[in-house]
């Protein structure tokens, strides 16, 4: 292990959304509320599979961290920070770098992201966000809610887009970011958008072996990845690797 790195597994566990367009339902308010429900049932309900994932992860040294933050694909931001709140304010770091399961690198995190490390925030394709991309109107309440968050905050009301898996987030941006009340929104418009709505620096990843799938055939295959380890870092990946 890279003794410079602390892995922190995350294990999701919370309640999914029957309603996802309704403005109610994506409330800070009902957020929470959903995060305490998950927290006194889900936990509970799924006692036997975080059983057994604790114990598979305490044998190889490291803890699991169990997230209730409600819908986690749409709130993928905000399970960050509540990480940071509940647990990551004790350790001493200066960049979070969040990787997704199906994640894979043929370099050392050291390596990919050095280059980066004078900017608050990286994501993957970061740019400013345009009406040609999915997630700019659907639903359309979400950017209006950002940008009305964004005007409340004597900032430029203009949305960012950038893509999450791979992305790094400074130490002083959570802990600002620890401080607010989000915007209801996507995460992969919300955190670009309110990091550089607060003038933190972002910075477009230039990992071009990261990129979006719709099923397990768009994914990087074990052959693929040998053909092209100087990529440094793959998204998605579903093959077996032994290690």
């Amino acid at each position: 292990m890279n003794p410079n790195l602390t892995v922190v597994p995350a294990f999701g566990i919370g309640l999914k959304n029957p309603h996802p367009t309704t403005l109610v339902s994506r409330s800070s308010g009902y957020r929470k509320l959903m995060k305490i429900i998950s927290e006194k049932i889900m936990l509970a309900r799924r006692k036997a599979e975080i059983d057994m994932l604790e114990d598979y992860l305490r044998k190889r040294g490291f803890l699991l961290y169990c997230d209730s933050t409600p819908e986690g694909k749409s709130n993928q931001d905000l399970a960050i920070v509540n990480w940071f709140l509940t647990q990551g304010k004790r350790y001493d770091f200066d960049f979070l770098i969040y990787f997704e399961y199906d994640m894979f690198t043929t370099k050392t995190i050291e390596s990919l992201y050095e280059v980066y490390t004078h900017f608050d925030a990286g994501f993957v394709d970061y740019r400013e966000a345009h009406p040609s991309w999915y997630h700019y109107n659907h639903p359309p309440i979400f950017r209006r809610s950002i940008v009305q968050w964004l005007n409340h905050q004597g900032s430029l009301p203009t949305t960012y887009a950038g893509f999450f898996p791979g992305n790094m987030i400074s130490h002083k941006a959570l802990a600002c970011l620890s401080k607010l009340d989000f915007p209801i929104g996507y995460c992969e418009m919300r955190l670009p958008s309110v990091l550089t709505g607060l003038g933190f620096s972002c910075v477009n990843l230039d990992f071009p072996m990261v990129k979006f799938a719709y099923n397990k055939n768009e994914g990087f295959s074990k052959t693929d990845i040998e053909k092209r380890p100087d990529y440094g870092i793959f998204h998605p990946v579903y093959d077996d690797f032994e290690v």
